[in-house]
């Protein structure tokens, strides 16, 4: 009987695995598979390349700059707080991104919610909720300056 199915096969042998084969009385022929079906087969279960990779990116304490990415998370876990924003990807995904040049600091703050945003939903008739939030403390501006022109 011959097996069009891929790591198995109908009979009692075991050794029709990762190619499809034509199992006989006398044993097992290996019949012959055209290269572009065997790629696409593999291509097929690889992930995707453009999944990011899920959880934090910059702890406390890390020097980013603006539009980078801080956190990536499927679900609220963390908050955005100073300097921070939320972006919604394409995947889903939802994404904290620094706002300016700083320092990231982690800190937990009771959450004041935005209902127009669906996650935050589940917070509606709560009272005290504290999350992480993220923040982005802004680097130092110089206090010393050159006098070009006065007026």
């Amino acid at each position: 009987m011959i097996s069009r199915k891929w790591m198995t096969c109908d009979s009692t042998c075991n050794s029709c695995t990762l190619m499809a084969a034509a199992c006989t009385s006398s044993g097992v022929a290996l019949l012959r598979i055209s290269s572009p079906t065997y790629s696409i087969v593999r291509n097929l279960l690889r992930p995707r390349r453009n999944i990011p990779f899920r959880g934090i990116y910059k702890t406390e304490g890390d020097l980013v700059r603006k539009n980078d990415l801080l956190v990536c998370q499927h679900k609220m876990n963390f908050h955005p707080g100073l300097n921070v924003y939320l972006k919604r990807d394409r995947g889903g995904q939802l994404l904290l991104k620094a706002m300016t040049d700083g320092h990231v600091m982690i800190t937990q703050e009771k959450i004041n919610p935005d209902f127009s945003i669906p996650e935050m939903l589940v917070y509606e008739g709560m009272e005290e909720v504290y999350k992480l939030t993220f923040n982005v403390l802004p680097l130092d501006m110089s206090q010393s300056f050159r006098l070009i022109n006065e007026i």
